[in-house]
């Protein structure tokens, strides 16, 4: 059970340098090869996305306005709150319109498979539980796990049942 605060998330560089990153949690394996990954992207300008051959992806649009365009294609907008799935190895271009921040799941995908839900939640509302690895993050209100409360910009990694102690809206992630 680990519960990451906001203040803790460090920003760091992407892959290609082209933008910043705050990573939550990064998993290896016994090779030390990443094997999933989740954290916060500043959106603050048009750029590429780093590339991850052999992974997938779960974009999730948090602020801003933003349009993404695969492999050479039209850009199609990306609405705030709604999680978008892709392969890793898609050449993947990225218009600001807004700057703003999105919630990245990132899995190498021979070995699990991650989703993301949002979740729009009233005073007593029970997260749902999942099978597998769950990571519960907070964009406003707050929301009571086993370790305590959290608010927004906390992160909460396999930390029991949650419910919320006001209206909520977090990012359920899960990794299996």
């Amino acid at each position: 059970m680990i519960v990451i605060r906001a203040t803790a998330l460090r920003p760091v560089p992407w892959r290609n340098g082209q933008g910043v990153t705050r990573d939550i949690m990064t998993v290896t394996g016994p090779d030390g090869d990443m094997r999933w990954q989740v954290g916060i992207a500043d959106l603050e300008r048009d750029s590429p996305f780093s590339d991850f051959s052999g992974y997938d992806r779960v974009f999730t649009p948090i602020a801003g306005e933003v349009a993404l365009a695969f492999d050479g294609g039209a850009f199609e907008a990306c609405p705030v709150l709604v999680p978008f799935a892709f392969a890793g190895e898609r050449a993947t271009l990225c218009r600001v319109a807004a700057p703003g921040r999105a919630f990245n799941v990132v899995v190498d995908r021979r070995y699990h498979r991650g989703e993301a839900a949002v979740l729009r939640l009233s005073p007593g509302d029970a997260v749902p539980s999942r099978p597998a690895v769950m990571i519960l993050h907070v964009l406003s209100g707050r929301l009571q796990c086993e370790s305590g409360p959290i608010g927004p910009g906390d992160t909460a990694i396999d930390d029991g049942p949650a419910t919320a102690l006001e209206p909520s809206v977090a990012i359920c992630a899960s990794i299996d």
